[in-house]
């Protein structure tokens, strides 16, 4: 299928609409743009191989290269860390046992605690001329081989650890507590975030035998004050929260009946939103339509609207 030039460029402003809302998460969270590059490079490879193993074609290193526009050595590497499960950060991950090895040195070894057991405050970085043991020669001690700046990053994020005027390491708790209910919501965001992406690329790229999955919206046409903002936010929660506690009972009572083990699981979202973050991808105003049928037999882009409708329209 032969698409334009200026659909290939929608495609990327589609990119760069998603990316933007998480360089928030990115910038609090210390991930650097290469480390963003190496995930997109090996989301794609992976989608790339699965791909061409569905149309019976070769999936060597060089074909992978040639398709993804990479250097042949960069997709070897990265189909290694895919077959390794190698964590998509640059630094190496890290295990609770490593972590707690390393408290116990710590607080026990006579090298790097002082009386009672207590730890000592250690440099980050070795010092020439400093009393002082640093952090590297810690984990050198506690766990050869493993990466101290992911050690490190562990520990404050724990709390367990804090570091003093950047340039000194303080052990305040010997207990690591993993900041647990955080990864969840961080794990949670990235799920929804897929499927949420998943609907808009079906809806796209389907065929005339699959039906076209559920699509609307609604936007205020003024800007609202923040008390504005606060009322729609409870009417629609409430509204919303009604709406989905019906469907989880309609779903209860379809499993029953027409459960399949070998099927897929589908679901309904609502979320409210703040529009903003991707301006420059969605289609102008004056180019917005009211949309008649979520169910048309061909895909068509996303329409925004004034009031709630549906947004796949018949061409």
């Amino acid at each position: 299928m032969n698409k334009t030039t200026k659909e290939k460029e929608a495609v990327l402003n589609v990119f760069g609409g998603l990316f933007g809302p998480l360089m928030r998460v990115a910038f609090e969270y210390g991930i650097t743009a290469g480390e963003i590059a190496g995930v997109v490079r090996r989301a794609y490879i992976q989608a790339l191989e699965a791909r061409l193993k569905e149309q019976k074609r070769p999936t060597t290193d060089a074909r992978l290269a040639a398709v993804a526009g990479l250097p042949k050595s960069d997709v070897s590497a990265l189909r290694e860390a895919l077959r390794a499960g190698a964590p998509h950060s640059l630094r190496g991950g890290v295990s609770l046992d490593q972590i707690q090895t390393l408290l116990s040195v710590w607080h026990t070894h006579s090298t790097f605690s002082g009386a009672y057991g207590l730890p000592l405050d250690l440099d980050l970085t070795p010092v020439a001329g400093s009393p002082r043991k640093s952090f590297g020669e810690l984990v050198a001690a506690a766990c050869p081989g493993v990466d101290a700046d992911a050690l490190l990053d562990e520990l404050v994020a724990s709390g367990s650890v804090e570091v003093i005027d950047a340039v000194t390491a303080r052990c305040v708790s010997r207990a690591y507590v993993p900041g647990g209910a955080e990864v969840t919501r961080i794990e949670r965001m990235g799920r929804y975030l897929s499927v949420v992406c998943s609907n808009f690329v079906h809806n796209l790229l389907r065929t005339e035998s699959e039906p076209g999955y559920f699509e609307r919206v609604v936007v205020s046409d003024d800007k609202l004050s923040e008390s504005g903002r606060d009322r729609f936010l409870t009417v629609s929660s409430e509204k919303a929260q009604e709406l989905l506690s019906e469907f989880d009972t309609f779903l209860t009572s379809l499993g029953a009946s027409d459960g399949d083990a070998s099927g897929k699981r589908y679901g309904v979202g609502i979320y409210f939103f703040e529009e903003g973050h991707a301006e420059g991808i969605a289609e102008p105003r004056e180019n917005r339509t009211n949309a008649p049928s979520a169910q048309s037999s061909k895909p068509t882009a996303v329409e925004e609207i004034d009031v709630l409708a549906a947004v796949m329209r018949k061409d």
